[in-house]
């Protein structure tokens, strides 16, 4: 199963705890549980979309590039299934033109699947990094080492 999107959720999260703090993709990796390699290629999906900057040298890391409250989660969904096929996309199934099963069944999926991929989008891009990390504020026991940034 594919942990791009919630990792990638972690770590926008994170930096925002990080209150402007550049974090390394060490800390990241430990946070979220996986290998440092894991964080970095996610990095760059993220910097291509925007999401985060990185900051080079002594003390360097990664920082959100814009505040938490203006990202959502319809734009972290975004930037990380770009590289990876749509859940619902039926488009690259190659069905037979000779069944009469097959010849309608992308047109149907299609028809069937589009609401409930509109309401996914939907529902993601009214929820913000920002609404994670309060979300996070209220289960984080006050004496983890992440809890504080």
């Amino acid at each position: 199963m594919n942990t791009r999107f919630a990792v990638a959720t972690h770590i926008l999260a994170y930096l925002g705890h990080s209150q402007g703090q550049p974090v390394s993709s060490e800390v990241l990796a430990s946070s979220a549980g996986t290998h440092p390699v894991v964080v970095r290629r996610l990095m760059s999906t993220l910097r291509e979309a925007g999401l985060v900057q990185s900051q080079r040298g002594a003390g360097g890391g990664t920082l959100l590039a814009r505040p938490a409250t203006e990202i959502s989660l319809l734009d972290v969904f975004r930037a990380v299934q770009e590289s990876e096929p749509d859940l619902f996309l039926v488009g690259s199934t190659n069905p037979s033109s000779h069944c009469d099963l097959g010849r309608v069944m992308q047109q149907t999926l299609e028809g069937l699947f589009g609401p409930a991929i509109e309401a996914m989008r939907t529902a993601l891009a009214a929820v913000s990094v920002h609404q994670v990390m309060e979300e996070l504020a209220q289960r984080v026991p006050q004496q983890c080492p992440h809890a504080s940034g």
